[in-house]
C-alpha cells in the first residue's frame, strides 16, 4: 500500500437493548503512512464504553452504581519481504475497567492494563498473482488478571489462516473464492474447573 490512510468509526452499541440506556458505544480511529524503502507504519485506538453498571454487594443488596469501559492503543508495521510476500506486526496495550472496587473480601483491583503482539504473513502466487495465502497469530501476551495472578485468564491468542483465489475475471464480472479458519490457542487450565468436578465448559 502506498500513500497514507485515515479512518474513523462511531457505533451506538445495541441502542434498543434497554429503554432509556444509550450509553454503550464504540469508537475506532486509525492512521497509516507509507515510508519509501521502509514499509508502512501506523496505529489505531479503540474505545468501548460499557455504560453504567448497577452495583450490588455479595448478597445482592444495592450499592453505588459505576461506569465501565475497555480501550486499546496499537502501533503497527508492515513491509514487503519480496514482490510476492509481506509481513506485518502489531504491538498493543489495552486497559479494561470493569468496576470501581472489588467485592467482599477480594483483594486486587477492578481494572487491568496488559499488552499483546500480533504477527501476520501474506504470500501471493500464480501466473498473474491471482492466488493469495495469509496467516496470522493474534494476542500473543501474558495472562490477564484483575484480582490476583492466581485468578488470571490467558490472553485470547488466536491463530488464523486463509486463502483467496480469483477464479474468473472478464473485465466486467468477477468470481472469487475466499476461505478462512480460526483456532483459539487457549488451553484449559485447573482454575477453569470452578467446582472441582473435572468438567470445564461442558467438556471433560
Amino acid at each position: 500500500l502506498k500513500g497514507m490512510e485515515f479512518a474513523g468509526m462511531h457505533v451506538n452499541w445495541l441502542p434498543n437493548l434497554t429503554i432509556g440506556m444509550d450509553d454503550l458505544y464504540y469508537e475506532f480511529l486509525t492512521y497509516r503512512q507509507h515510508i519509501e524503502g521502509l514499509g508502512s507504519i501506523g496505529g489505531h485506538i479503540i474505545y468501548l464504553n460499557l455504560g453504567e453498571q448497577i452495583g450490588t454487594d455479595e448478597y445482592g443488596n444495592p450499592t453505588q452504581n459505576w461506569k465501565s469501559y475497555m480501550g486499546a492503543v496499537a502501533g503497527s508495521y508492515g513491509s514487503l519481504l519480496s514482490e510476492t510476500s509481506a509481513i506485518g506486526f502489531n504491538f498493543k496495550v489495552f486497559h479494561q475497567k470493569l468496576a470501581d472496587q472489588v467485592t467482599a473480601g477480594e483483594e486486587g483491583k477492578g481494572f487491568s492494563t496488559d499488552f499483546a503482539f500480533d504477527i501476520g504473513y501474506l504470500q501471493k502466487f500464480g501466473k498473474n498473482m491471482q492466488h493469495q495465502f495469509g496467516f496470522s497469530i493474534q494476542n500473543i501476551g501474558p495472562p490477564i488478571d484483575f484480582i490476583d495472578s492466581q485468578q488470571a485468564d490467558p490472553a485470547p491468542t488466536n491463530m488464523k489462516f486463509g486463502i483467496y483465489s480469483q477464479l474468473y475475471d472478464d473485465g466486467i464480472n468477477k468470481i472469487n473464492l475466499l476461505f478462512d479458519a480460526n483456532k483459539l490457542l487457549v488451553a484449559s487450565y485447573p482454575a477453569m474447573d470452578w467446582n472441582g468436578d473435572g468438567i470445564i465448559s461442558g467438556s471433560k
